[in-house]
């Protein structure tokens, strides 16, 4: 086939895109903005955030929020200007496309989004559970009879699902619990605690340089927020978010216990004997990949860049689309 072959990881944040032969070609927020009175006019990404605070026609939208579509107009915009990005706005043969997903996406969202995808032009348009694309990407084989473990963390959902034969065996997908509720929690915590307000840049760097699930060595960071008498200047130390961190961990270890209880017999040797996944944004969380290990008794891996192992694992499944159908919902 001629058509160019379009990979595209959905994320509540974060959109990337791969295209065959040409490897990743953009990362952009998952964020639309939309001309106010009508879907005539849209822009994509970050020129979003630029076109919505400079011409008050405009407003942002976020198509996803925990791992769902939270509106259907924005979404399909965002799935035809990924289209645009990778295939171009003219062309001869028409792309096949591979959309990763929350494992728990329902159908008529499912249905939705494979619609958008052909009324932007795709020949065929597949939708990819995010724990199989991120266990092809990290370069995981699913074609034989042997489990496979695998934690993807997100911004706004965990997936949790053991993995044989292409696909899912036993799951659990905590819809809105990933990076974007552990930062409120921290921002919550700050305003509380502090009395200061932090801007999302400043709460990412709280988390960035403190977050640590485990036993660790406090650690302090001074930060500028915004108080009742201005700006002000404070100093966060790493022991106080442990609250935060504990309601984090708690729910995936949890989610993670019922998969295993769910998880056949036979192919409990092998998750033991290769190890549990550890991908997505959420897994460069310090400390949880021991923390798992230890409540679950189970070697945890992490990939190198986690956050790339769903679109990387798109662009596997592009190369593998009649071996995978069984494992894709899509349409031609």
């Amino acid at each position: 086939m001629l058509g160019k072959k379009v990979g595209i990881d959905l994320g509540t944040t974060t959109t990337r895109i791969i295209v065959k032969g040409e490897g990743m070609i953009a990362t952009e927020p998952t964020a639309v903005a939309i001309r106010d009175g009508g879907m005539q006019a849209a822009v994509f990404g970050e020129s979003a955030f630029e076109t919505a605070a400079s011409d008050p026609e405009f407003r942002l939208r976020r198509p996803i929020a925990g791992g769902e579509i939270a509106d259907a107009a924005s979404a399909r915009w965002l799935v035809n200007h990924a289209m645009i990005r990778a295939a171009g706005r003219q062309r001869i043969f028409k792309p096949d496309v591979v959309i990763a997903v929350m494992s728990a996406l329902p159908g008529g969202q499912r249905r939705s989004l494979l619609e958008a995808a052909a009324l932007a032009g795709a020949r065929t348009a597949y939708l990819l559970d995010a724990p199989l694309a991120a266990a092809m990407g990290a370069g995981v084989r699913l074609s034989g009879p042997n489990g496979h473990l695998v934690i993807d963390i997100g911004a706004g959902k965990t997936d949790i699902a053991t993995l044989a034969l292409e696909g899912t065996v036993s799951g659990r997908c905590l819809s809105g619990h990933g990076g974007l509720r552990l930062h409120a929690c921290v921002a919550d915590h700050v305003r509380r605690v502090h009395g200061v307000t932090l801007d999302p840049a400043t709460i990412e760097e709280v988390v960035a340089s403190l977050a640590r699930v485990g036993p660790h060595e406090e650690r302090r960071l001074e930060v500028m927020g915004r108080g009742e008498a201005g700006e002000e200047s404070l100093t966060i130390t790493s022991t106080e978010l442990n609250g935060c961190l504990d309601a984090h961990v708690r729910p995936i270890l949890a989610a993670l216990e019922a998969v295993l209880a769910d998880t056949p017999g036979r192919l409990l040797p092998d998750i033991q004997r290769e190890g549990i996944l550890l991908c997505g944004g959420g897994a460069r969380l310090e400390g949880l990949d021991g923390a798992i290990a230890t409540a679950s008794g189970i070697e945890v891996h992490r990939d190198s860049q986690p956050q790339l192992c769903a679109v990387r694992g798109t662009g596997y499944a592009l190369d593998n689309l009649d071996v995978l159908k069984r494992a894709l919902m899509y349409i031609r």
